[in-house]
């Protein structure tokens, strides 16, 4: 139980930075190209959905080969 809820912080973790840079270099590319809010948060939005469903899959495969 223990390695799973390190899998958990380690990949959580780690999108959480990639999103940060992310928010970084989209807020400043939404700066210089004039693009709207809404485009700007959908891409945050979608780079969220992305990190949680892998985040998601690795925590699946880790359970599954924690239990074997």
């Amino acid at each position: 139980m223990k390695k799973i809820l390190v899998l958990i912080c380690y990949n959580l973790g780690l999108w959480g930075m990639l999103g940060f840079f992310a928010t970084l270099l989209l807020g400043f590319l939404s700066c210089c190209a004039n693009l709207s809010a809404n485009i700007f948060y959908g891409f945050l939005i979608a780079f969220a959905a992305i990190g949680l469903t892998a985040t998601s899959i690795c925590i699946y495969r880790g359970c599954n080969k924690a239990a074997k």
